[in-house]
């Protein structure tokens, strides 16, 4: 009988059929060489990293299955496959925010310049591995899960596996090394991966991480919301609508919004997160002035420590109090007024203090914005990856 089965699943060339557990399927996008990549970073604000490049790739968007609170979702993004005869390493480049599903990697647009930036990553020797996140692009029905450490790395991690039988697809040869990135939340999603593959060695049999360098990502996030919260006014407050919207939203609280936001604010948030909106049209519709956005009693409650529910969530989500084990360059703008720097300092210190040898701390005063800052970090963050990477 088992004969019988094996026989049954062969191909016209006698291999066996490979039955995938997270790819769902995939598809080309589009595909550069060399010199093509140099003009199309040139136009698409990419200028800076041209002298990098060092191969062509090919796009494909892949849509893979992942679990979310118990349940069996499909998820999307981006692999970025350099053109080239090495055994490339995996890299996870993860995106900071965003809350228009226009935005998503899958949802690629070059003419819009929508472009992470960790396409060209293919470029510079490593199999890129973009995911949305849930609650964007094949997830778009869903909430996305804001600076939620279970489904932001479940999720990233899954998009690894199906990366890798994607590639067997393709019998495409690579390396089993892995590095992992991201800038501000996507620093956040990085060191969350970082974290739960030291945790759940199992996940990716194997697969050694190399290293991790992630930027801004706000990691103690009860530290970040307090500090902002201390504050009258702050200049982003799409961040903070989006981070308690989804945490009741994630959560399955059953408090009303009216509990965390003053009106008319409350009755705006959901449709103002219905994913059809940029941070820019958010960011303007949102008072900056924190006691109008907010009930006072709930930044009351969370600054004397009385919202027990909601400073659990913040705790159980944050990531800085561990020990990596394997090399974590934490960078930051110093004069950075979205995310202090203080949290990425901070956290360098709990995790040496927790017996992490091989994290470092890169404060920089480099860029005038939050955004802006991120460029300053891969220019140092390439060259230690390529230095890395094998070959």
């Amino acid at each position: 009988m088992l004969l019988l089965i094996v026989s049954s699943c062969q191909t016209e060339d006698d291999e066996p059929v490979v039955i995938n557990e997270y790819l769902a399927e995939y598809e080309e996008v589009a595909s550069f060489s060399g010199p093509e990549l140099r003009v199309l970073a040139a136009f698409t604000g990419f200028g800076q990293y041209q002298d990098l490049i060092e191969y062509g790739l090919t796009l494909y968007k892949l849509t893979y299955f992942t679990e979310f609170q118990g349940n069996q979702v499909e998820a999307s993004g981006v692999v970025a496959l350099p053109l080239g005869t090495e055994q490339f390493p995996l890299m996870l480049g993860a995106h900071g925010t965003i809350t228009e599903n226009q935005r998503a990697p899958s949802n690629l647009n070059f003419s819009q310049n929508s472009a992470s930036g960790f396409e060209l990553f293919a470029s510079f020797g490593f199999v890129s591995v973009i995911p949305d996140y849930l609650g964007f692009g094949a997830s778009s029905n869903l909430v996305h899960p804001y600076f939620d450490y279970e489904s932001s790395a479940h999720s990233s991690v899954d998009m690894i596996k199906a990366t890798k039988e994607f590639l067997t697809e393709l019998r495409v040869a690579y390396s089993n090394n892995l590095f992992l990135t991201g800038y501000s939340q996507g620093g956040y999603v990085a060191v969350a991966t970082l974290k739960y593959l030291d945790e759940n060695p199992e996940e990716l049999p194997g697969t050694e991480v190399v290293a991790t360098a992630a930027g801004a990502g706000g990691y103690n996030i009860r530290q970040s919301m307090e500090m902002v919260l201390q504050q009258a006014t702050y200049p982003a407050p799409v961040n903070l609508a989006f981070l308690v919207y989804a945490y009741q939203q994630t959560n399955g609280w059953t408090r009303p919004l009216t509990d965390f936001f003053q009106e008319p604010f409350a009755s705006q948030i959901p449709s103002l997160f219905d994913g059809s909106n940029s941070t820019g049209f958010i960011n303007s519709q949102l008072p900056t002035v924190l006691n109008d956005l907010f009930q006072p009693d709930f930044i009351a409650n969370i600054l004397s420590n009385s919202d027990s529910e909601f400073l659990t969530a913040l705790e159980e989500n944050s990531v800085h109090n561990w020990a990596p084990q394997t090399p974590l360059r934490l960078f930051h703008d110093i004069k950075d007024d979205i995310v202090s720097a203080e949290v990425s300092e901070s956290t360098f210190e709990v995790m040496q203090q927790n017996g992490a040898a091989e994290v470092l701390y890169f404060p920089y005063d480099l860029a005038p914005t939050h955004q802006e800052a991120a460029q300053p970090m891969y220019l140092q963050t390439i060259p230690w990856f390529n230095s890395l990477r094998g070959f």
